[in-house]
């Protein structure tokens, strides 16, 4: 269901698997993430700031 993942250009695990892709994908439908149309970079939008610290008392 989930797993961490080296980046291996970043040297920095993330999450993996169904989970990281189901997150991922709700993340970018409710725009609180921007997938970048040329790399497998993402930006935290400012609706995600806000949600992500309200939701799950992170700070992006």
């Amino acid at each position: 269901m989930a797993r961490q993942c080296l980046d291996w250009t970043e040297r920095r695990h993330h999450l993996a698997g169904p989970l990281g892709n189901a997150l991922l994908r709700v993340f970018c439908d409710n725009k609180w993430l921007r997938r970048a149309s040329d790399s497998r970079a993402v930006w935290v939008t400012p609706a995600g700031r806000a949600e992500l610290k309200w939701q799950l008392g992170v700070a992006a």
